[in-house]
């Protein structure tokens, strides 16, 4: 459990510090990768391209992970995200990531979901 969460914490650390590794120490060749809002890359070209553009546009200012839950070959990452971008608009919202795993210890599935912040009480 302990190597899946330092790889997980790589992978935060790489946006981060704009600062893309090998990503085959994370992912499987073949990973498919699912945003919240529907964008989905496969394989590890389609995410280095992502990671560059996003970045060029973008600067991740936390990332900070709330707790792991494992089970088998699965892992959920409780995190919070805040962002913004050259324009200076922010983003921020809370995050989970269900992250299946291979053999070798790559990730080769990871879906993202979402709650936008700020929370809001309609019936408070």
């Amino acid at each position: 459990m302990r190597q899946r969460e330092e790889i997980i914490r790589t992978w935060f650390d790489m946006w981060l510090g704009q600062e893309l590794l090998p990503l085959d120490a994370v992912f499987a060749p073949d990973v498919h990768y699912y945003e919240f809002q529907g964008t989905e890359y496969e394989g590890i070209d389609q995410i280095r391209r992502w990671f560059e553009e996003w970045n060029s546009k973008n600067r991740v200012k936390k990332w900070e992970i709330r707790r792991f839950i494992h089970y088998q070959d699965s892992t959920l990452v409780e995190f919070y995200f805040q962002s913004a971008n050259t324009a200076g608009e922010s983003r921020e919202f809370e995050g989970v990531y269900l992250v299946e795993w291979n053999g070798a210890h790559q990730i080769e599935k990871l879906q993202e979901f979402y709650c936008k912040l700020p929370h809001y009480k309609p019936y408070a």
